[in-house]
């Protein structure tokens, strides 16, 4: 009695509420349901502007990454400083930097061009022409030397590519990439035709046949129009344009354009600044929607019909299922099997709501399932500066069982590995798992911090402080840190090398943090691998110290033409530790190996044997040299160049016969070098020879010209009397062979790469170092 009470009461209630629902309906149909699908078509187009932005942000970020990592060749360098020591080295590297650029608009079909501009020189270098020493009015990258930031976007212009002027837009890049206004070199441009940009939008909008999409900068200056005769427009006279230029982020309002109310929307993108805009007609926008309260009208009228009918001819029975489900849950009920009972129809709601139940159950066991996929992005998010704002995200790390302070931060980047093991990619993905559950266990020890896996066997650990500075939370975590690496290499036999960047106040600043922690890393080559290496530990650089190191590259050189190569060898390995005690960035040791290739190279060269078979392998060189990981397999590959360069040396020298004519002459110049009026003819005349003659077997010989040769006598004649206090400047000149002191002053700077009085600092200092 007692259930049929229930399902009368229900049926009554049911009925009751779900008629006034229908009138209710009725009521609110047009206004509620209009209104939501208003905001939805709103919500749509406004969606629409930000799949166009995020496009566009993707294939530009893209654009500058690929750009950054063409501009890191070699090739680029030396153009850009115009440093050449002879003519053979500046027409290889233009040939090489040729091909790249070449290789490089090849390999992206959405560039239309790439200009390489040299400040240093006045030279441009396209893929299609070079500019020797360009006029004001062709160089057009010259205006923006000075420019405040590192990269920037120009908007639609006309560049001539060297067959032609094409309207692109184009990323314009500082050359270094991140040098400061009055030290840059050049800047580097990469031109993108503007109807690749149109296409992306057009891509987007591709079902649209109604209103305008376009996209403007912030000066109101066309981009891209869907209406090419709208190109090099200003359209910020316009007032829809000077409300959307004055508007922030991303929205739409309504307005009067050519007669017609018509909706604006648009949306401003982070990355570029300009403001993408979508102009639609409110009779095409709202169609749908009169169609849609039709519809809706129509389906309430019938929906109350339908109610009406279930109120006064469905029976207390059709609620049935609802006892049954409530003594379920209630636990009192028990089903009774009795054949009055069974009613396959009406069963079928409960078999409904326990299928709902089972999909709840299997949703949490997805969530579960998915905490380490949610982990992991929202840390990304973090590290890449998508998430800045601890307040927004606290709720999110929560969810994964994540547990930060809201300030004081500090990022690490680990590299994973085992000593003579080359790790396959599963081995990898275990070993960096096990990491990050052991940096977790001990950081959130005393503090807070998670571990995620970057993959390829590197992990970023963001660890957090409650209290405490900067540098105490720097020393907190390389203590931690420390142990950290113990243990995976007890426990594990790995090998751990860990970058750690500065601490920072807030959330927003751990980009700045982790790529500082990526910069760290890379000096593993330097440190040695199982190490922590904070950024702190990087001193800056003293170009002293490189060129320094370049001086020595010409005592190699010496040892390379005497085929000694045992001393070669201790020459090249006291070189590599001092670049290491300079604690030279890993880069600049892979130029100075390159440069130690390149120099003997041109010692070969000098000596007359053909190169044509080994230059064909410098790509080669400069690739093992990029790819090793340690200063030892970086030496051993230019070492082994260099062996190879001496055994060609030997073999040339093997085929010549001695020269008494030559020995002679050798000895005239030693004792006459000091003779300012000493030259080829003054020793045709003194040997009766022709100095043609002189020149050809002197050359073939000594495997040097004869001015060469007596530059070398006299600068080493001068560096032994520089060692001399009492002598001046001008009076060692003259003692050897040089009227002009000017002149003997430049040739001893191009020769020593130092002034005489640097040189005489250098020499004293060393001496005094040898006496202690």
């Amino acid at each position: 009695m007692k259930k049929s009470s229930l399902s009368t009461k229900v049926m009554i209630i049911y009925g009751a509420v779900f008629l006034v629902i229908i009138t209710l309906t009725f009521g609110l149909s047009y206004t509620g349901t209009v209104g939501k699908l208003e905001g939805d078509l709103q919500d749509t187009n406004l969606a629409l502007l930000k799949q166009v932005d995020q496009k566009i942000e993707v294939a530009f970020r893209q654009t500058e990454k690929d750009l950054l990592t063409l501009m890191d060749q070699l090739e680029f360098l030396y153009f850009m400083l115009d440093s050449y020591i002879e003519d053979n080295q500046r027409y290889s590297n233009f040939y090489a930097l040729d091909t790249k650029l070449k290789n490089f608009i090849n390999a992206n079909p959405q560039f239309s061009s790439i200009f390489v501009y040299s400040s240093v020189s006045g030279h441009i270098l396209t893929d299609k022409v070079f500019m020797k020493d360009s006029l004001p009015a062709e160089n057009w990258l010259d205006d923006y030397l000075e420019m405040p930031e590192y990269f920037k976007w120009l908007t639609t212009h006309q560049v001539w590519d060297g067959k032609g002027n094409q309207d692109v837009i184009t990323l314009v890049r500082s050359y270094p990439a991140i040098s400061r206004p009055g030290y840059r070199k050049g800047m580097v441009a990469v031109n993108m035709n503007e109807k690749v940009v149109y296409d992306m939008v057009k891509a987007v909008y591709e079902d649209s046949k109604v209103g305008h999409m376009f996209i403007i900068d912030g000066d109101g200056n066309v981009v891209t129009h869907d209406d090419k005769t709208q190109i090099y427009r200003n359209l910020k006279e316009l007032p829809h344009i000077q409300s959307v230029l004055s508007k922030k982020g991303s929205g739409f309002f309504t307005s009067q354009v050519n007669g017609e109310r018509q909706s604006v929307f648009y949306r401003e993108s982070e990355y570029t600044g300009w403001k993408i805009i979508s102009i639609l007609p409110e009779s095409q926008i709202y169609e749908p929607l009169r169609v849609t309260r039709n519809l809706l009208l129509s389906f309430a009228a019938g929906m109350a019909l339908l109610a009406l009918i279930a109120l006064f001819y469905v029976n207390r029975w059709t609620f049935k299922p609802l006892d049954r489900l409530v003594g379920k849950m209630s636990g009192t009920y028990h089903l009774n099997q009795t054949k009055e009972h069974q009613d396959a129809g009406l069963s079928y709601l409960e078999r409904v709501f326990d299928q709902l139940m089972r999909d709840r159950n299997h949703l949490e066991q997805h969530v579960r399932d998915s905490k380490p996929v949610l982990k992991w992005r929202i840390m990304m998010d973090m590290l890449v500066g998508y998430r800045t704002d601890y307040q927004t995200v606290r709720h999110h790390l929560e969810s994964v069982g994540i547990h930060l302070y809201p300030e004081r931060f500090l990022v690490c980047t680990a590299e994973i590995g085992k000593e003579g093991v080359d790790l396959k990619a599963r081995d990898k993905t275990l070993y960096t798992y096990a990491f990050c559950n052991v940096a977790e266990e001990f950081i959130n020890l005393e503090n807070a911090g998670v571990a995620i896996d970057l993959g390829k066997g590197r992990a970023a650990v963001i660890l957090s402080f409650a209290e405490g500075d900067a540098e105490q939370n720097q020393l907190r975590a390389l203590a931690i840190l420390e142990l950290i690496l113990d243990v995976m290499k007890k426990q594990f036999d790995l090998v751990v090398t860990v970058g750690v960047g500065r601490g920072c106040r807030e959330m927003k600043d751990i980009p700045l943090s982790y790529d500082e922690s990526q910069k760290a890393l890379h000096y593993k080559m330097v440190f040695g691998q199982h190490s922590v290496i904070a950024i702190d530990d990087l001193q800056p650089l003293d170009s002293q110290d490189y060129y320094r190191l370049t001086r020595m590259a010409d005592r190699i050189a010496d040892t390379l033409k005497q085929t000694d190569t045992v001393k070669m060898k201790a020459h090249l390995k006291e070189t590599f530790r001092e670049a290491i005690d300079s604690n030279l960035p890993p880069d600049l040791i892979r130029q100075l190996s390159f440069d130690l290739i390149m120099k003997s190279v041109q010692a070969v060269d000098s000596i007359g044997i053909n190169l044509t078979e080994s230059m064909s392998r410098l790509n080669n060189l400069y690739e093992l040299i990029n790819r090793s990981d340690n200063l030892k397999e970086m030496e051993k590959v230019v070492f082994s160049f260099l062996e190879e360069m001496a055994i060609k040396i030997s073999d040339k020298r093997s085929q010549r016969g001695s020269n008494d004519t030559i020995e002679r002459m050798l000895v005239y110049i030693g004792d006459h070098f000091h003779e300012n009026d000493l030259s080829l003819d003054k020793l045709a005349q003194e040997f009766h020879m022709s100095p043609t003659y002189i020149s050809k077997q002197f050359k073939e010989y000594t495997e040097s010209n004869f001015i060469d040769y007596l530059i070398g006598i006299r600068i080493k004649a001068a560096q032994q009397r520089l060692a001399d206090m009492e002598m001046r400047v001008n009076e060692i000149a003259e003692a050897v062979g040089y009227v002009n002191t000017r002149s003997f002053l430049r040739t001893f700077k191009k020769y020593t790469g130092m002034t005489p009085m640097e040189f005489r600092e250098w020499a004293t200092k060393s001496r005094t170092e040898n006496t202690n």
